[in-house]
């Protein structure tokens, strides 16, 4: 430290020291004071809402729905029937007694006119009763009809939907669609042989050492994903392609062209073969597993497979002689 600096430092600690206002710390403090604050429900720290169940549920909870209400309906129309008829018995019988006739008036007294007018009161009740009948009987036979509407409904929501198939159909819809996806599998392996040979013209005929390295020649990564693999999902990009989401085997990296049936592509759910020549095998694995050998750690094709010692070589067979096909 030089001469100077030492001075100005001895300056700087003799002077005096600044006294702090009175009552700063009580400022300080009431200023520092927070309020609690309630989080809101937008609030970082809220609870999110639930995530509503009925949408995921509805296809399941609506048929049982409808049930339980025509269930609900046809107890309340029964119920309401029973009572009906039980007032309409009721009525019955109270307006038996009342249809007898009044007795004669006494001789010598003024009841003519009050008997008279009791019976007009007495068919007039009748009247009003028949007619209230008449109505009750109206309510109860719509009530039957409304009984049968339901009845109906019920039968029709326990029906099988109209396009429901036989076992027949079913089992001939599913073989359809078994081969549909076999079909779309060899075309995927068709494009990814193309892609590969493509590839190899301009790296000096040796294949791809990963399929990621020829996503140029290939069209979309969709062919990468055989239609009967449930298990996977395709990508839909490139840029989030997944080795997950290959259904087919690549066994032929930075391999030369000069071994044509050297296996490049498999299907382990088909048993298709992709060759190195770029020709697909339709289900060689499963179908003749036996035409597939390991030589040096590398999988090929032999054209036929080979013969039993002792045993006869297959004769090609004759068409018959009509000329149909066998």
């Amino acid at each position: 430290m030089s001469t100077m600096e030492h001075e100005i430092e001895t300056v700087l600690r003799a002077a005096p020291k600044p006294a702090p206002p009175s009552g700063l710390k009580e400022q300080l403090i009431a200023q520092v004071r927070l309020t609690a604050v309630r989080p809101t429900s937008g609030s970082p720290g809220s609870t999110p809402a639930p995530i509503g169940w009925l949408r995921r549920w509805w296809p399941v909870l609506a048929p049982a729905a409808v049930s339980l209400a025509c269930a609900v309906g046809l107890t309340t129309q029964q119920m309401e029937i029973r009572d009906l008829k039980r007032a309409i018995q009721n009525l019955s019988r109270d307006a038996a007694p009342n249809a007898v006739a009044p007795s004669a008036p006494n001789v010598g007294t003024n009841d003519v006119s009050a008997g008279s007018e009791a019976a007009v009161r007495t068919e007039q009740e009748l009247a009003r009763l028949k007619e209230l009948a008449s109505k009750l009987a109206a309510e109860v036979a719509e009530l039957e009809q409304m009984r049968a509407d339901n009845v109906k409904l019920r039968a029709q929501l326990a029906k099988p939907p109209a396009g429901f198939l036989s076992a027949d159909e079913t089992e001939a819809l599913a073989k359809a669609k078994e081969k549909a996806e076999s079909i779309a599998c060899v075309n995927n392996l068709k494009q990814l042989g193309l892609s590969v040979r493509v590839w190899a013209l301009d790296n000096k005929d040796i294949s791809p050492p990963n399929v990621l390295d020829m996503t140029n020649e290939m069209s979309t990564p969709k062919i990468l994903w055989c239609p009967a693999d449930h298990a996977r999902e395709a990508a839909t990009s490139f840029a989030s392609y997944m080795p997950a989401n290959c259904s087919y085997e690549y066994l032929a990296p930075s391999a030369p062209e000069t071994e044509p049936m050297r296996v490049l592509f498999r299907c382990p759910i088909h048993g298709h073969v992709c060759l190195c020549d770029g020709s697909v095998q339709g289900g060689v694995a499963k179908l003749h597993p036996e035409q597939l050998v390991h030589r040096d750690g590398k999988l090929y094709l032999e054209d036929s497979p080979p013969l039993v010692q002792g045993a006869p070589a297959p004769q090609p067979a004759s068409p018959p002689s009509d000329g149909s096909n066998p």
